[in-house]
């Protein structure tokens, strides 16, 4: 985000969209924790999507990093 100019105005719309993502990315690891706790899916499976969900997480975050 360091390469972009925003106003003010976008740049709160931009973190406003970036909190929804990563609420919605915990989230999504709040729920594949409960269904491997429900056996629904393999906990291989299970454990490889909550990595990847976290890895995304991560990999915005370092993307944006602090101005």
């Amino acid at each position: 985000m360091a390469d972009a100019k925003f106003s003010s105005r976008e740049r709160e719309g931009v973190y406003r969209l970036i909190v929804l993502l990563n609420s919605s990315l915990k989230f999504l690891v709040l729920r594949l924790e409960e269904m491997a706790a429900a056996k629904i899916f393999s906990p291989v499976y299970l454990t490889e999507l909550k990595a990847i969900t976290q890895k995304v997480e991560t990999e915005i975050n370092e993307i944006i990093g602090p101005e």
